[in-house]
């Protein structure tokens, strides 16, 4: 791993702790909905499989945040967040990730949108400017 690379990991793996720190009071506020928290991780889990980038987007720190949340961590003090996971209903639990979410999700974050600037008039002291 390059120094590059190993930065950019290690910024990764700390936006991702924070994030489950996040993550982890919403569920003990009874504010996350562990099934739909589910559905997210295999979404992303499926996508991470065929976009090597993931890493270098903000769906990677999510993705490992979220196996933070289930207990799929080296973390020793995570471990037992698995039990979460018998928590989980039979839909959730089947369901099959769609990358095909995430891609759109990405693309349309992606799409340059025009300013606010760019749409409004020109004033006539711009136009001299220019």
């Amino acid at each position: 791993m390059s120094e590059r690379e190993g930065f950019h990991y290690e910024l990764a793996v700390s936006s991702a702790i924070t994030m489950h720190n996040i993550m982890e009071l919403e569920y003990q506020q009874g504010r996350r909905d562990i099934d739909a928290s589910f559905r997210r991780l295999k979404d992303l889990s499926a996508y991470s499989l065929t976009h090597a980038e993931i890493l270098y987007q903000r769906e990677g720190p999510e993705l490992l945040a979220l196996g933070m949340l289930f207990g799929m961590t080296d973390i020793p003090t995570l471990k037992a967040n698995q039990e979460r996971i018998q928590a989980l209903s039979p839909e959730a639990f089947e369901y099959a990730g769609r990358p095909e979410i995430i891609e759109r999700e990405v693309a349309r974050r992606k799409t340059p949108r025009p300013s606010e600037r760019e749409n409004k008039p020109i004033s006539p002291l711009q136009q001299r400017l220019l």
